[in-house]
């Protein structure tokens, strides 16, 4: 069998603070990039890749959805 590339087994992961599953960071991936958790799909932003760092992006919230609505 052939080598592999090194950067074929770059493949880090990510640890997702929802679930606490794994979140693969293929070597492709770039800092500022978003990536999503298979197991409970939160959205994170990477914030380093060595050492792995990942920010889970905020969602919003539907209490605003209505906005200034009068509702009487």
């Amino acid at each position: 069998m052939g080598k592999r590339s090194k950067k074929y087994e770059e493949s880090r992961f990510g640890r997702c603070e929802e679930c606490r599953g794994s979140i693969p960071i293929e070597f492709y991936y770039e800092k500022g990039d978003s990536v999503f958790c298979d197991e409970c799909s939160s959205e994170y932003i990477i914030k380093s890749r060595s050492p792995i760092k990942l920010v889970q992006i905020e969602e919003d919230s539907d209490d605003d959805f209505y906005g200034d609505l009068d509702f009487e």
